[in-house]
């Protein structure tokens, strides 16, 4: 009798999916539960992975978390600068600043949507966590950054009613805060925000 040979395991989580499992259980679980009381067994539990695959795959909660911020400003896991993508390029590429202003309302507003929920749990970690706070700070100082790229692409189409770092201590400011008390506090639209900050940021920055 001929003996039946066995054939290998191979995982297709372990294969390729568990990072992106992983990082998807995990901003679900730190939005609804706050980071500090997510552990690493609840995002392998949600994510349908072994606890030691979550170190293997993605890495220790920090990196996870920080995988995850990345992932919801960007939209997806794929390594593009968000300055480089498509939606963001289309805002600051348009000749016309109304118009770009508003592109960049609309991209405001869907970077917001993905990323509020997860950085308010940060916010509410980084008071006692040295690893939420060094990410906060993190995402502060890209924001800004961004903000001042957007910034002088618009100056370059038109004189602007604010000085530069002015129009981009604005921008930093109205974003994420107005977000969260207009959508999350007042029930507002995702629509009715857009436009709302389309037209405050016409108001405050054009002549």
């Amino acid at each position: 009798m001929t003996a039946v040979k066995k054939r290998a395991y191979r995982s297709t989580i372990r294969r390729g999916d568990a990072p992106q499992l992983i990082c998807a259980a995990a901003y679900e679980l730190f939005c609804s539960k706050g980071y500090l009381a997510t552990s690493i067994d609840d995002i392998a539990t949600a994510a349908g992975v072994a606890r030691p695959t979550v170190f293997s795959a993605v890495g220790a909660k920090p990196v996870i978390l920080r995988t995850v911020a990345d992932q919801a400003t960007a939209g997806d896991a794929a390594p593009i600068a968000v300055a480089d993508r498509p939606w963001w390029r289309e805002a600051t590429d348009e000749p016309d600043p109304r118009r770009s202003l508003r592109l960049h309302a609309r991209n405001m507003r869907r970077i917001q949507e993905r990323t509020v929920p997860l950085m308010k749990a940060v916010e509410a970690a980084a008071a006692v966590d040295a690893d939420a706070a060094a990410i906060w700070a993190r995402y502060q100082e890209q924001r800004r950054e961004g903000m001042a790229g957007f910034v002088a692409v618009l100056a370059a189409k038109t004189t602007l009613r604010l000085p530069e770092q002015t129009a981009i201590d604005t921008l930093w400011m109205l974003a994420p805060d107005t977000y969260w008390r207009f959508v999350h506090d007042r029930g507002w639209s995702l629509d009715e925000y857009e436009a709302w900050l389309a037209d405050v940021l016409e108001r405050l920055l054009l002549p």
